[in-house]
């Protein structure tokens, strides 16, 4: 399916596109990714068989990580449409793709990362997209849990120089020169 850039813009500045959220917790996500997003996948088909736009949200219950699916003439979300507009606006017929986004401080500098899952065309609830949708999934917990792990070591070794510093000041012993008056 395709779309005019300025009507993808004109409707999304409008906010005329259609949202779903749902809430995970991370050992669900781990344990079963396909079947966590069972719900999103399933309302990014009606809205795509429809010829909506469209936006599910998977956030992970007490985690600074989010999840998203968005069908989109570019690999940025909506909240973007600014820069979506500067870069699209003179494009016609742009092909949808449904984009599959994940934020997080810790999944890289950018604090997000976004792949395409499928053209909207090809899009439909199977076990392939599913199957690719949880190894990308995986994929993102498994960097996130990474450079936590890198961060977290950092600061470990931060606090060990720091520590280490104070007690070398305090070891050090102060001299003073006396001074004698001259008469």
């Amino acid at each position: 399916m395709e779309m005019d850039a300025q009507k993808f813009i004109d409707d999304v500045t409008a906010e005329s596109f259609e949202t779903c959220s749902v809430e995970v917790s991370l050992a669900d996500l781990k344990k079963d990714a396909a079947k966590a997003f069972q719900p999103l996948m399933e309302f990014m088909e009606e809205q795509v068989n429809s010829g909506r736009l469209a936006s599910a949200l998977l956030q992970v219950k007490g985690e600074d990580i989010s999840f998203y699916l968005q069908n989109n003439i570019v690999n940025l979300p909506y909240r973007y449409i600014k820069n979506i507009s500067k870069m699209m606006s003179d494009e016609t017929n742009c092909p949808l793709n449904v984009y599959m986004f994940v934020e997080s401080p810790d999944v890289n500098r950018s604090k997000m990362r976004i792949d395409e899952l499928s053209s909207q065309d090809d899009f439909a609830v199977n076990a392939d997209l599913s199957a690719k949708l949880s190894a990308w999934t995986n994929d993102q917990l498994a960097a996130i849990e990474e450079n936590q792990k890198i961060e977290q070591e950092a600061a470990e070794k931060t606090d060990k120089k720091k520590t280490a510093a104070k007690k070398k000041t305090a070891a050090k012993k102060k001299t003073t020169k006396k001074t004698t008056k001259k008469k």
